[in-house]
């Protein structure tokens, strides 16, 4: 696909009757522009190239769909978006994963970022849901500035399985009423600032130990215990605050759809489930916006179909964007989505798609473009000044401190003298938490080793010296791949981090004992035996603004000198061994 010689004027789509079906087709996806070959290799799109800009306004999707490798700046992220609506029409969709905590896409250095939902969770009661409504206008302000207007948020999934790989941090918890109403705040929050929030992922991936990146995860539960636990912060949500999206999860749910994808026993996804979304989501629940799946090139789905599968199954299972549905790296790309296009266009014609499904689809699209449109060029400037502005950093510090739990045990503050060794997941992490305590406390001295790079002589060499030892646990946890020099350490059953951890915690000479989960907290009851205190953060992000050290690994250094008090409270329930 070549681009033309002049430039093309993007025409405003207003009315789904008016449109031809291949403009129908394409309003119902939405892309990723991650990275182009333009000739010399794909690269991050953080401007976007003349063939790019082509393909776009030939398909003429709904929108698109940014992640970190697209932005790099406030004012590239401004030029970038601005440059989408010169080739796509102006109230087009520009959506983005800002969750917080574990995910987020802006630059953490320019940006605020907040600890993600079960550190809002964890936060006392009474002031978590404040706290909450006022991150999700936070989110709109500072999303807003920059030309985006679609945040993939809250995550409603009741995280009820500690091993579950892909969520954890990202739920408030496994209390479905809790996640219900912090939920339904902080997309209050971001709705009534302008941003189109999206409940995620329908019907709930919190019951999961599979990530279903890599596997299509399955359900278990029982058509009651659906409704009491993962449906239920959905039902309430979209009856109280009016969600603009539900986006889905590619999960196997029997109970609430127990057919199968044609000539397999594997249960249809509920991305691809009519029962799920026409039945449930829609006529059950009453939801009357728009529904997005999870991206389809995600090998839960891309494993089993192809592309243009996938995008008609989800289609005739009433889902109205197809999030991602090839991945675009290449002019060829386009030329792959046109005949997707086409294809599903004679779907409709053949009577396999139905066209007046379609087209309600296509104008609940128009709605939410129109009710979440960007300011206009002539209106009221955008504002940068709310870009990680002091308001916002002092919530973002708020509920890093008020969060921070201590999960077990008892904590003495370090003395004012005292020689600390940080034993951390990454170098990163260990040159945060050891600016950190530097900043509350310049007396210290602290030593510090990572995961990554490991010498266990060093590390035995250090705490013969060390007064205190604290030990930081990411969950989940980093490849054993990362961990070089631990094959010292030959009295080990395996290498993994947590072995590794667990024994050098035995192994340490008479000090002070603290362990830091810095995100998931489940795994906190292995180490309590072996440690003084067992601290929760929710948050391992080690970099803040301007490259400080990030707001977790202030509040933990006050809490750690005895400058603050953990207020935090588990928002999940921990058992001694992990399921």
């Amino acid at each position: 696909m070549d681009p033309p010689d002049t430039e093309i004027i993007p025409k405003p789509m207003t009315n789904a009757k008016d449109l031809t079906l291949e403009q129908c087709i394409g309003l119902k996806l939405m892309l990723d522009i991650r990275a182009f070959d333009s000739g010399n290799g794909p690269v991050p799109v953080q401007q976007l190239p003349p063939q790019l800009k082509h393909g776009l306004v030939e398909i003429s999707p709904c929108g698109v769909i940014l992640f970190r490798e697209n932005l790099a700046s406030i004012a590239q992220c401004q030029q970038l978006t601005a440059e989408i609506r010169e080739c796509l029409p102006a109230n087009t969709l520009i959506a983005i994963d800002q969750e917080g905590g574990r995910v987020t896409r802006l630059p953490r250095q320019v940006s605020t970022s907040f600890s993600g939902n079960m550190a809002l969770a964890a936060c006392p009661a009474g002031e978590n849901e404040l706290l909450a409504r006022e991150v999700g206008a936070a989110q709109a302000a500072e999303l807003k500035a920059l030309g985006i207007n679609i945040n993939f948020v809250p995550s409603l999934d009741v995280n009820s399985d500690p091993a579950n790989p892909v969520i954890g941090v990202r739920s408030f918890g496994d209390d479905p009423a809790a996640v219900a109403s912090l939920g339904s705040e902080l997309l209050s929050g971001l709705q009534e600032g302008g941003v189109a929030g999206a409940l995620k992922h329908f019907p709930g991936h919190g019951d999961t130990s599979q990530d279903s990146h890599i596997d299509l995860p399955c359900v278990g539960r029982s058509r009651d215990e659906a409704f009491a636990v993962d449906l239920a912060p959905f039902s309430r949500v979209i009856a109280q605050a009016n969600p603009a999206m539900v986006m889905t999860a590619h999960i196997q749910y029997p109970a609430l759809d127990d057919s199968c994808i044609a000539g397999t026993d594997v249960a249809v996804p509920a991305t691809l489930s009519r029962a799920m979304m026409i039945g449930l989501l829609r006529e059950q629940m009453d939801f009357d916006g728009v529904i997005i799946t999870d991206a389809l090139d995600m090998k839960a789905i891309s494993a089993r179909m192809t592309p243009t599968e996938a995008v008609l199954r989800c289609f005739a299972a009433g889902v109205d964007i197809a999030l991602m549905p090839l991945l675009i790296r290449s002019s060829a790309s386009f030329n792959q989505l046109q005949q997707l296009v086409s294809t599903a266009v004679e779907a409709i014609h053949s009577g396999e798609l139905d066209e007046r499904e379609v087209r309600a689809s296509v104008t609940r699209i128009l709605a939410l473009q129109q009710k979440f449109a960007p300011q206009q060029p002539g209106s009221e400037a955008i504002n940068n000044a709310v870009i990680a502005c002091p308001q916002h950093l002092a919530l973002e510090k708020r509920i890093a401190e008020a969060s921070l739990t201590l999960v077990s045990g008892q904590l003495t503050p370090l003395g004012k003298t005292a020689r600390i060794h940080l034993l951390m997941p990454g170098e990163e992490a260990a040159l945060a938490l050891r600016s950190a305590l530097l900043q509350v406390n310049a007396s210290l001295t602290v030593s510090w080793q990572s995961l990554e790079n490991f010498n266990a002589a060093q590390e035995r060499d250090w705490l013969a010296n060390a007064e205190a030892y604290l030990v930081g646990v990411s969950e989940p946890a980093i490849s054993a791949v990362a961990l070089g020099g631990a094959e010292d350490l030959t009295d080990l059953p395996d290498h993994s981090p947590a072995s590794v951890q667990k024994a050098l915690l035995l192994q340490a000479p008479a000090m002070q004992r603290v362990v830091i989960m810095l995100n998931s907290p489940y795994r906190a009851p292995e180490y309590e035996p072996l440690t003084d205190a067992v601290l929760a953060s929710y948050d391992g992000a080690p970099a803040g603004v301007a490259g400080a050290p990030g707001p977790a690994y202030m509040a933990l250094a006050k809490v750690l000198c005895g400058q603050l008090e953990a207020e935090g409270k588990l928002p999940v329930t921990l058992s001694t061994k992990l399921a």
